[in-house]
């Protein structure tokens, strides 16, 4: 039992042409699965950049916007206790 048939070896006529087209699909869909990820978190990414960006226009835009607010770019974490029960 094949699961991808990657080698066919002995077939002729419209059997060995859509094998070909299977094995094609195959690794498109492969190839699909693979990439879509990256992709995905790609668009994220941009939508998080346009949301800053768009932010930081509405900043400055407003009257005395850049001079008046403290500057923000550095967070500042803050830890809670966490207490552990055995």
């Amino acid at each position: 039992m094949t699961v991808l048939p990657l080698l066919l070896l002995g077939r002729n006529g419209e059997s060995e042409d859509m094998d070909i087209f299977l094995m094609v699909l195959a690794l498109i869909t492969l190839f699909v699965l693979l990439a879509l990820p990256s992709v995905v978190w790609y668009l994220k990414d941009r939508a998080i950049d346009r949301q800053l960006r768009r932010a930081e226009r509405e900043r400055i835009a407003e009257p005395g916007g850049e001079r008046t607010r403290p500057h923000t770019s550095t967070a500042t974490l803050r830890r809670e206790s966490i207490t552990l029960r055995h």
